[in-house]
């Protein structure tokens, strides 16, 4: 029972990340324009400098095309952090998530985020 307790805590807390925490382009208007939108699907263009950070922010499911590569280290909201290195012309099939971003380098990024 306990165990089922610690489950259901840990799965509320997660939602809870998710359903709370803002979109990209209201924690960073600065680095992220709305390119188009209808009821299902919004594409949004950001773009970043060496040392830009975006606080953190949740996605539906997404789709990212790199424009112009540069690294970045994402942390999720238990504090766990990594670091993607991607290429120019590269494209991910992403849950969704929470995260925040540090730019490390200069970027351009086109999401295609899937409303549900």
């Amino acid at each position: 029972m306990r165990t089922i307790a610690l489950a259901l805590v840990v799965w509320m807390t997660w939602v809870s990340y998710s359903v709370a925490a803002d979109d990209l382009c209201s924690v960073a208007p600065g680095n992220c324009r709305v390119l188009k939108e209808d009821a299902k699907v919004r594409v949004l263009e950001f773009t970043a400098k060496k040392g830009d950070r975006t606080p953190i922010h949740s996605h539906p499911a997404y789709v990212v095309y790199i424009v112009k590569a540069g690294v970045s280290r994402f942390t999720l909201p238990d504090g766990t952090s990594f670091i993607r290195n991607p290429k120019d012309g590269e494209a991910f099939i992403n849950p969704p998530v929470t995260h925040s971003e540090e730019c490390l380098e200069d970027q351009i990024a086109i999401l295609v985020e899937l409303k549900q």
